[in-house]
């Protein structure tokens, strides 16, 4: 398949409205960092929510998500997740091991298996906390009651908002169109399928770049599936020697390439832009490969193993 025909079997994305969620997404991070929130064009920022962040035997209550709404349709809303720019922080996030996904309310039949790390943030609790995530969420569309809902995150971000996706639809039910950044795999088939049976990919999009390792996680061993339908850029530092991850994971180098392509038939962009990560370093968007994905995360691990071979244990 040529990058022509390939580009052609992607789901076009809606300009404004894609580049409005990405940078939801961001602003869900500077919330997260203390900064300055830049709300989407045309939306404020009304609410947030917060998160267990659990690390062995402790954890602590963390910003995670911010709700904004339309200012010109007030019953529009967007609920952003924030998540980790490190790749490595992605890894450790996950905690691969699998549990139950189960519903706020209803259940899932045949059971659905999603990575232990990602259930915990959503579903946990700790210390002074009076409600999980989960129980904000819901508690946020009880209070906002919103008549169009768009879910976004990126990284770590978009593994959450697919949870609340599949819960929202089950508990309900209310239709929200998941539109995400940069996702590892959430779960295992069983997971996929009960995903598909409830969310079409018309309402749920992943968008990421071929180039980033993130999307690939965790490891094939594990069996996990992506879900939805994919959209995928390819962009990378220029002249690189070695892959400089954490710029191929950014939501900002992503929202880059994405305005300039989006615009475009088909929505491809190759072209230069300085790196939001070091920006004495310059990136190089181009159409992705054609094929199916590269699974970097098994490289990854061949990689460790033929190091682990050479080292004194």
């Amino acid at each position: 398949m040529n990058q022509a025909a390939a580009a052609a079997t992607q789901p076009a994305l809606d300009p404004s409205l894609t580049l409005a969620l990405a940078v939801a997404s961001k602003a869900a991070y500077d919330y997260y960092g203390g900064k300055p929130i830049t709300p989407p064009p045309g939306y404020v920022q009304v609410d947030a929510w917060t998160g267990w962040d659990a690390f062995l035997f402790t954890g602590s209550e963390e910003k995670y998500g911010l709700v904004f709404r339309n200012s010109d349709d007030p019953g529009t809303y967007i609920f952003a997740f924030r998540g980790t720019d490190s790749d490595l922080d992605a890894y450790e996030d996950a905690h691969f091991l699998e549990v139950e996904f189960l519903p706020t309310q209803g259940s899932l039949s045949p059971p659905a298996h999603v990575a232990a790390g990602f259930y915990g943030i959503y579903d946990g609790k700790g210390d002074a906390m009076t409600q999980s995530m989960r129980e904000q969420l819901f508690a946020l569309i009880e209070k906002y009651q919103p008549q169009l809902l768009y879910v976004t995150g990126h990284s770590l971000g978009a593994a959450l908002s697919q949870l609340f996706s599949l819960d929202l639809t089950v508990s309900e039910p209310r239709t929200a169109l998941n539109l995400n950044f940069s996702s590892p795999m959430v779960g295992t088939a069983s997971w996929q399928v009960a995903y598909a049976a409830r969310i079409p990919d018309s309402a749920s999009l992943r968008v990421y770049n071929f180039w980033d390792y993130v999307p690939s996680l965790p490891p094939s061993d594990f069996g996990f599936l992506p879900v939805g339908a994919s959209f995928r850029t390819a962009f990378y530092v220029r002249g690189e020697w070695f892959p400089h991850a954490i710029s191929r994971h950014s939501i900002v180098n992503l929202t880059t390439v994405l305005s300039h392509a989006l615009p475009q038939t088909p929505q491809q962009w190759s072209g230069t832009f300085a790196d939001y990560v070091d920006p004495s370093l310059t990136m190089r968007s181009t159409p992705p490969p054609a094929g199916a994905d590269m699974q970097w995360a098994d490289r990854m691990g061949s990689y460790m193993a033929a190091e682990g071979s050479l080292r004194e244990i």
